[in-house]
């Protein structure tokens, strides 16, 4: 675990300085900035079309242990080599990106200038990264679509204009967690079965006697133990954007992860975490509980499930760092900033839009009328005259009604 910090903390921490938010690349025949190019996969001059292919590389990505970052970061807060790096906040959204000389620029996420104090914070580098795949015409073409296909959106939200300006590539922060968990538990286990019960029934103006199945629960104490091992759950590490969009961006290819390289930010942003290694591990652990709990369920068996307790034990908890691509923007409507990101591997799109009042109160309207215009049809044919009634029982976990 100490590479991870200690070394970057020396010898790299000058190339973090540059790398997490613009690094530059000198064309050898015109001296203008290389850009990586999503198409090409490799880095390109925009003005005389020179080339430079990234080297492939197999060094192996590594898992960090987690415990150990934690005694390791620990550490560092008593000691004078706090591996810091300068970093510039956005006033409005408080994105968080390191900061270049004369650092001057629109935030990526809300477009708001960015020309603040700076701040301080301890850094972790990431070791992996997913390239971009899709490129800035992919991705209007991504949001155009999305845009069409939002319902109840206002229609004059479709004639937005002038994307490609404000389009930005950005490199999101995420942490990853392996973990072996052990789990005890404690519950019970309910069989349903049913009671014969004899009822007097009026039908057709006749007395008449029927029989009906009453649905009971016998419960059973169990107590068992489950293994579950948890592989790569991923944790957005941004407090910029909410997590209402982030988890949506997901799948990623995780198995096409390369290790980081400069090469791959040339021409892109990329924000630090802002959600440390052990809080991003409590949001994780939210995920492997759910998935726990599930497991332990089936474990109990039976037509429903009562879990009284679990005893979760983690084991060799490991964890990554890394970067993944999204296109970033922004646009006003009446006043108001919406946001939303593209996907950079997939060209999946999710974002915050406005709603059209209008147009849903006219759904809503139309919706109703709808309803009583088949209800009067079906009065006015006699649909509802012979209708009988007919036995019924409730199945608790089947949660809805047998006729």
């Amino acid at each position: 675990m100490s590479s991870i910090i200690k070394n970057h903390n020396h010898s790299t921490q000058d190339r973090e300085k540059s790398s997490l938010s613009q690094t530059h690349f000198p064309c050898e025949q015109c001296g203008a900035d290389l850009i990586y190019s999503p198409d090409e996969q490799e880095l390109v001059c925009e003005y005389c079309g020179f080339r430079n292919t990234i080297p492939v590389s197999y060094q192996e990505i590594k898992e960090y242990d987690f415990q150990s970052a934690l005694h390791e970061l620990e550490r560092l807060k008593h000691s004078d080599k706090q591996g810091n790096i300068s970093v510039i906040k956005c006033p409005s959204c408080a994105a968080q990106f390191s900061l270049e000389d004369e650092f001057s620029t629109d935030c990526p996420f809300c477009g708001t200038p960015v020309v603040t104090s700076t701040d301080h914070v301890r850094f972790i580098h990431p070791e992996s990264l997913l390239p971009f795949r899709i490129t800035n015409t992919q991705a209007v073409a991504a949001f155009d679509k999305w845009i069409g296909s939002l319902w109840f959106a206002p229609s004059e939200l479709k004639k937005i204009s002038n994307r490609e300006d404000k389009l930005t590539g950005v490199y999101l922060p995420y942490w990853t967690y392996d973990s072996q968990t052990e789990n005890s538990y404690r519950g019970q286990r309910g069989t349903i079965y049913y009671e014969r019960q004899v009822f007097h029934a009026v039908i057709d103006g006749r007395r008449v006697r029927q029989v009906r199945s009453i649905p009971r629960i016998r419960w059973q104490p169990v107590s068992g133990h489950v293994s579950l091992y948890f592989d790569d759950i991923l944790i957005g590490a941004s407090k910029t954007l909410p997590r209402s969009i982030i988890d949506h961006l997901a799948p990623w290819d995780l198995h096409n992860l390369v290790p980081y390289s400069e090469s791959y930010l040339s021409g892109f942003h990329s924000e630090l975490y802002q959600v440390t290694v052990d809080q991003g591990f409590m949001q994780a652990k939210n995920i492997m509980d759910y998935q726990i709990d599930r497991a332990v369920r089936r474990d109990i068996g039976g037509d429903q499930q009562r879990v009284a307790s679990i005893n979760t034990q983690h084991y060799n908890t490991t964890f990554k760092h890394l970067l993944l691509p999204v296109w970033s923007a922004a646009f006003k409507y009446r006043g108001k900033t919406y946001r939303y990101v593209v996907n950079g591997r997939n060209g999946k799109v999710h974002g915050e839009r406005p709603y059209s009042i209008v147009k849903i109160v006219f759904a809503s309207v139309l919706a109703l009328s709808l309803a009583a215009g088949g209800f009067y049809v079906l009065k006015k044919s006699g649909a509802f005259d012979n209708i009988q009634t007919y036995d019924h029982y409730y199945i608790p976990s089947q949660q809805h009604w047998n006729y």
